[in-house]
């Protein structure tokens, strides 16, 4: 479904744009989409990856205009007026954040709606919700390029960087939790690892060229 949707992008690759509506879209890497709008309804289906949305009022018909949605396997979100990401994560749920209007969720299980107002996030499966949390920047920054990283495992930054070129990185468990502060380009995967590799404790080694590995820098 991914290959043929209507709206892709390679891993490594972001993408800008604009629906007939007026509505913008951001693709992360290696993300893609379907757009399907009729005469009662503005509805994205989102297959893999990631996508952030700036919705607009519609216009173009008399009847108080077309809900919009995006539907991913887990659900449905509805926009209300709003700015909000949406991003299909490698544990098998949707995680979604609001950063302006508000956004109401409703499982494929058919549980009870849910609202989500801005500044906040939440992660969904077919059949639960979690609690809603403040909500993280790093899931806008990427729109322009940034790995924005608050305090958060050297683990879990790689994990987003790989997400961003071909090619494996392994990281040793022994720094796998060094905590990462800073903003790192998306566009410049290489540049980022000199970046970690000048701020923490690491030595980035690259014995094959698809192949980088992070240890401990030797005492």
């Amino acid at each position: 479904m991914a290959w043929g949707a209507d709206y892709r992008t390679a891993t490594g690759e972001r993408r800008e744009v604009r629906l007939a509506d007026g509505t913008q879209v951001w693709l992360g890497s290696a993300s893609a989409f379907n757009q399907e709008y009729d005469a009662r309804l503005r509805r994205l289906r989102l297959y893999t990856g990631e996508i952030l949305i700036q919705t607009t009022a519609d216009n173009q018909h008399d009847t108080g205009g077309r809900p919009f949605v995006v539907h991913t396997a887990h659900g449905r979100m509805r926009a209300l007026g709003t700015r909000f990401n949406v991003r299909l994560d490698a544990q098998g749920g949707t995680q979604l954040t609001v950063y302006k209007g508000a956004v109401e969720v409703t499982l494929a299980a058919g549980a009870p709606s849910t609202t989500v107002t801005a500044g906040r996030q939440t992660r969904f499966t077919a059949e639960h919700l979690e609690a809603p949390t403040p909500a993280d920047p790093a899931r806008e920054a990427w729109s322009r390029g940034i790995l924005l990283a608050q305090d958060i495992p050297l683990g879990e930054v790689i994990a987003e960087l790989s997400r961003y070129r071909h090619g494996h990185i392994a990281v040793a468990p022994d720094v796998a939790q060094l905590p990462v502060l800073g903003s790192y380009p998306l566009d410049d995967i290489d540049g980022a690892l000199a970046m970690l590799q000048q701020a923490l404790p690491i030595h980035i080694r690259r014995p094959l060229p698809w192949w980088t590995s992070i240890e401990a820098r030797a005492q």
